[in-house]
């Protein structure tokens, strides 16, 4: 917190005082009507490596595998649904609205609203906490939430000046004018064809022109987290990945391509040599430059979708559906993004569990979202600083210790994959199957985002 890149400290302190003004979300919804919501499965695709065995299916056509697998495994009649609820990053301006072209791709009820949320990679636990809220605001009984993207179907866009220019013949009568004298102003607008090139999706972040593994980066060196240490935690969630890796299938539903079918994860990797991985070169800073991050320590670039049935108790009681996992408290965040993007959540959580009214030692599994090593890493350092505590959160004591052993005990998003929005309902499915496997009671989810944004979910397994 001593870094030349933090900001000021009168600048943390009028941070964290805009922070703390924030009303967090309160223990399940406000103003609720008297109505619980439970969640009673979940279910994704494969999550697929960019540009390999699910780029030729688009967003949609993911979101349409995991909504259709979901009410196939769950057997569910669609009749029954009242909304779905889907989280989109990397947005067709075609088809803005996601979820909607679900229904009407899958030909559900035509009834059915379909609301598309975007908030980063957040995206996905806030659809599944909006359900959660139009259950217990009495304005549903049964939502389908969750998230899809595919980041090999990003589009590109076209440069500035020529969209200005495009737009100003073919909108100010640039026709009427012929054709010669339309190129004329073409080219006075927008330059010549050199300028004309489409650019890529960017991965920096718009307000401070640095990507979120620079960002990753910045973090590691502010608190200390060790090129060794990320490493081996990259390591340890593919690990966890493997060991879990029945369970894992248990959750994902297949999806049929132009080329055959795709039915399983294909980043984690069984095998892994630690010589090698030390050998990475950092991927967004230079060595001499402090750069510790590396491809090994960091999400992938990932294509896949998630979704989570959600209903009312009365509902889920009435259809023989469990009922025993339920949203406990949500809280959302954010912190300056330059110089650590990524913190947020580091926020999030203390102000969950007392939205909860619980401790971190009530919690039994932790569900974190795993952007960078370096990030995770940083998040439970901070959680043990009391500096961190009185700047972030005006208090004299720090948060406390997660212990490791309970952290992404099915591996994480390093290992798993990372398509922004479907992340969400992986972390609700994996936590909630988790519990209920384990006869464990508390988990917490946790999300970075863009923006400087972070989101913690508390859920609670009861006894039924």
């Amino acid at each position: 917190l001593t870094s030349p890149f933090f900001p000021p400290m009168e600048r943390i302190q009028r941070i964290a005082g805009h922070l703390d003004a924030r009303p967090a979300a309160a223990t399940q919804c406000d103003g609720k009507i008297g109505k619980v919501a439970v969640i009673v499965d979940g279910a994704r695709t494969p999550f697929v490596k960019s540009f390999g065995g699910l780029m030729r299916c688009d967003a949609i056509a993911l979101g349409c595998a995991a909504v259709k697998g979901l009410i196939a495994k769950t057997k569910v009649d669609p009749n029954q649904i009242d909304q779905i609820i889907m989280g989109n990053v990397v947005v067709n301006s075609n088809a803005p609205n996601l979820a909607r072209e679900i229904i009407i791709d899958l030909q559900l009820p035509a009834k059915i609203p379909g609301t598309t949320v975007s908030i980063a990679c957040l995206s996905g636990l806030e659809a599944i906490y909006q359900g959660v809220c139009q259950i217990e605001h009495g304005d549903a009984e049964m939502v389908v939430a969750g998230g899809s993207d595919s980041l090999s179907s990003g589009q590109m866009s076209l440069p500035r000046d020529l969209t200005l220019a495009l737009g100003k013949y073919s909108m100010g009568g640039g026709n009427k004018k012929g054709v010669y004298a339309g190129i004329s102003e073409l080219f006075s607008i927008a330059g010549g064809p050199s300028k004309w090139v489409p650019k890529a999706p960017a991965i920096a972040e718009r307000s401070t022109g640095h990507t979120m593994g620079f960002h990753a980066d910045l973090m590691a060196e502010i608190n200390k987290v060790e090129r060794k240490a990320q490493d081996a935690f990259a390591i340890r969630s593919h690990a966890n990945a493997t060991k879990a890796r029945e369970h894992i299938r248990s959750e994902i539903v297949p999806v049929k391509t132009s080329e055959g079918v795709v039915k399983d994860d294909n980043l984690i990797r069984s095998k892994i040599n630690p010589a090698k991985i030390a050998k990475l070169k950092p991927a967004f800073r230079k060595a001499e430059l402090h750069g510790t991050v590396n491809a090994a320590s960091s999400s992938a670039l990932t294509d896949g979708a998630s979704a989570v049935l959600i209903m009312s108790e009365e509902k889920a009681k009435a259809l023989g559906y469990p009922t025993d996992v339920v949203c406990k408290a949500y809280v959302k965040t954010a912190v300056e993004p330059y110089p650590q993007l990524l913190l947020a959540p580091a926020v999030a959580i203390p102000k969950c569990l007392e939205k909860a009214g619980l401790t971190l030692d009530d919690i039994d599994v932790f569900e974190i979202h795993e952007a960078f090593s370096a990030q995770v890493l940083a998040t439970l350092k901070v959680l043990e600083s009391k500096e961190f505590s009185r700047v972030f959160l005006g208090k004299s004591e720090p948060v406390g210790t997660i212990p490791m052993d309970k952290i992404n005990l099915c591996g994480g998003s390093i290992a798993i994959g990372h398509p922004f929005a479907a992340t969400g309902g992986r972390l609700v499915t994996t936590a909630a199957n988790l519990l209920r496997r384990t006869g464990k009671r508390y988990a917490l989810l946790s999300i970075c985002a863009a923006g400087g944004i972070g989101g913690v979910m508390i859920i609670e397994r009861r006894s039924e």
